[in-house]
């Protein structure tokens, strides 16, 4: 750790600490994941693909497995959605790494594993997923076993023969043995702590019946392999619509281990260009409205059950409004309902993908050489998703942080008694009183003063100005009226300003006109108690 501040090694050692203080095995509670302890869990991880044709982790030729691992450490995550393919288990499971590298004329990337990672050279393929997932269990990070295809290629496409059970690398019989092999084979591996079932179901194949059949097949076998293990069950359409489930339930007997994943991209549902050619509360507002339509009623209902979104993620090195719109919306809704979450995705290159060497992945944490951060404000960003917000065995009253989805910050009062944004760690918490916004432990509510002025907190209740309510269809604004009856909203002043001043609200209405970017406005109640 030479030459590391001190603030990083704590927060490494804290991190480590706080992974190791789950008692595992998991399993649910309501729409909880939780400890044996009854405590909850929140995941949030990232993916790591190692489901592709050299069917090893990516990037174990740039940097040790152990650094890269603890890299992610630092960074906050407490698991990894780690990616298998079927046939590595049922097909190549005696391939030796280098050699499999070799067929693929990777000859640069088996001198890389060799210099970097000489364990993993001269073993087979499902030894070095072992290998690396010991090693996740070393540094105390939990590990998310996901089926992400069959035959171990990139995914996805409708027609890439990996979509839907049936199709041409899809025998669900294959698939069945797979998922035996693998629950077996991280038996008594507590990191481990699910499997997921299979990754984007899709295509023209897609139906109710066979879905019903196989995912309850699927459900079971894993089950009796290894009943410790969460079991993660996927929808259609590329994982992002569960709603068939409100009529057609799934019938499976696996007690309290079934977990529903769902992802979401800003192509998910409508073109990317609509985050920046539609009006963008509108946009974001469809997108959660829709999230819950299709996969968040799972956490609500007389048979609630957790619900994870086990990817999302976005262009990294083309942070562009569209990227920044999308990501805003998506950590408002994340922290909304303190959902779990797996971001898309660790690495920043692969060994091979659709034929190409060394190919970059734009959506990838790292840069390619695994060290940096193609998105350098990351850490700020994603700062309170990180956090478990909401603690169901807990006797704790709940009231808000307030939250700020384009800075990634909360908002805390000053030693002025004015409101300014800053790290998640310091938030202040407030609770609503009616329309008014109070001060845990003081008497004071927020209270605009005039268009453009600092927003402050103030012991006048019965200022007009000091009445809030939420605004246009995101509810991510927060407004009043000032003397003349029109609406203020709190804001950030600039992106090199902490203050929160109130300004004209920004395409509140359903103006589709409207193309002003609202981000600066959205400022979102997030429920805690904690």
């Amino acid at each position: 750790m030479g030459g590391k501040p001190l603030s990083l090694i704590l927060l490494l050692a804290f991190s480590i600490f706080a992974s190791h203080s789950n008692s595992l095995p998991l399993s649910t509670n309501n729409r909880w994941i939780i400890d044996e302890t009854g405590k909850r869990v929140k995941l949030h991880c990232v993916n790591w693909s190692s489901h592709l044709n050299a069917m090893v982790a990516e990037g174990l030729e740039i940097k040790p497995l152990k650094d890269l691992i603890a890299q992610l450490k630092e960074l906050g995550f407490d698991c990894v959605r780690y990616t298998w393919a079927t046939h590595m288990f049922t097909r190549y499971s005696n391939y030796k790494v280098g050699e499999n590298l070799d067929k693929l004329n990777l000859t640069s990337s088996r001198l890389g594993i060799g210099n970097f990672n000489p364990s993993l050279e001269n073993i087979t393929v499902v030894e070095a997923f072992d290998f690396v997932i010991d090693e996740f269990g070393k540094q105390g990070m939990m590990v998310l076993v996901d089926n992400h295809v069959s035959d171990p290629k990139w995914c996805c496409h409708n027609k890439d023969g990996n979509g839907f059970f049936g199709d041409q690398y899809s025998d669900p019989k294959e698939w069945l043995q797979g998922l035996s092999n693998v629950a077996n084979r991280v038996k008594g591996k507590s990191q481990v702590v699910a499997v997921g079932l299979r990754n984007e179901l899709r295509g023209p194949g897609q139906n109710i019946d066979n879905w019903q059949k196989y995912m309850s097949q699927g459900a079971t076998t894993v089950h009796k392999e290894n009943p410790n293990v969460l079991v993660f069950v996927s929808g259609f359409n590329y994982d992002t619509d569960l709603s068939f489930l409100k009529t057609n339930p799934l019938n499976t007997s696996i007690g309290d281990k079934l977990v529903y994943e769902v992802h979401s991209y800003a192509w998910s549902t409508g073109s990317p260009k609509d985050w920046i050619v539609k009006p963008l509360n509108q946009k974001c507002a469809n997108v959660m409205n829709g999230l819950n339509d299709r996969a968040g009623f799972l956490m609500s209902g007389s048979n609630p059950n957790p619900l994870v979104m086990s990817e999302f993620g976005l262009d990294m090195t083309d942070m562009d409004d569209k990227n920044q719109r999308f990501l805003s919306c998506m950590l408002a809704y994340l922290a909304g309902v303190d959902l779990d979450w797996a971001l898309w995705t660790a690495q920043g290159s692969y060994y091979i993908r659709e034929k190409e060497s060394n190919v970059s992945e734009h959506y990838g944490l790292w840069n390619i050489d695994f060290k940096s951060l193609r998105y350098p404000d990351f850490p700020q960003r994603f700062q309170l998703v990180q956090k478990k917000l909401l603690e169901p065995s807990s006797n704790s009253s709940k009231s808000y942080v307030i939250y700020h989805p384009l800075s990634g910050q909360c908002v805390k009062v000053n030693t002025n008694n004015e409101l300014e944004l800053g790290d998640c760690e310091w938030a202040s918490k407030w609770n609503q009183e009616g329309q008014q916004i109070k001060l845990v432990g003081n008497g004071t509510y927020i209270e605009a003063v005039s268009d453009g002025s600092q927003v402050k907190v103030s012991n006048d209740c019965k200022s007009k100005q000091s009445f809030w309510k939420t605004l246009s269809a995101t509810n991510l604004h927060l407004g009043t009226l000032d003397e003349q009856g029109q609406n203020l909203c709190l804001q950030r002043e600039s992106t090199t300003s902490p203050k929160i001043v109130t300004k004209k609200c920004i395409c509140i209405d359903d103006n589709p006109a409207c193309l002003d970017d609202p981000q600066s406005q959205w400022f979102q109640l997030v429920t805690t108690n904690v």
